[in-house]
């Protein structure tokens, strides 16, 4: 991180993008507890890091016992830098078993709105649901949720 960031320099943002989960086991996790997690983090942000990228299966999920805060809360409360969090946004189902049914029908965004204006994470990061609307903010901004279409895995397999 210190060599990117002298690289760079200051002017430019560098974003860390991590993970807590794995795809091949789930029950492991670089980080069990908070202060795992901080001992994971400080050197990264004290080396330079301006945001962190959190990456979760579902974004709604609290990180650890005894606290609501997803990963990009939790990361943003160890550093005091900007978050951005993903995860399942604005669908039903999470990454894995989107893949296992086929497809994930269009979820409400009204836990991620609360958890933005409770100041939990700064950005949030859509996938799948841009991949079946590449139009999708403009339809969240607009109230246009019923036009919204479902992701359906072969979609990947598509140009549009």
């Amino acid at each position: 991180m210190q060599a990117i960031r002298e690289e760079v320099g200051d002017e430019f943002p560098v974003i860390l993008r991590f993970s807590q989960w794995k795809q091949q086991d789930f029950e492991s996790k670089l980080a069990k507890t908070a202060d795992e997690l901080a001992q994971f983090l400080r050197p990264m942000s004290d080396a330079g890091v301006d945001i962190f990228h959190c990456s979760t299966r579902r974004f709604w999920e609290p990180e650890f016992e005894g606290s609501s805060l997803n990963l990009a809360g939790w990361v943003k409360k160890i550093t005091g830098k900007p978050t951005i969090s993903v995860g399942s946004v604005g669908l039903s189902e999470e990454f894995v078993a989107t893949y296992s049914n086929g497809s994930a029908e269009v979820d409400g965004i009204d836990e991620l709105l609360s958890r933005m204006e409770a100041d939990e994470f700064d950005l949030i990061a859509v996938g799948r649901a841009l991949i079946a609307n590449p139009d999708w903010a403009n339809k969240v901004r607009n109230n246009e949720m019923s036009s919204i279409k479902t992701f359906r895995k072969e979609q990947l397999t598509e140009l549009v």
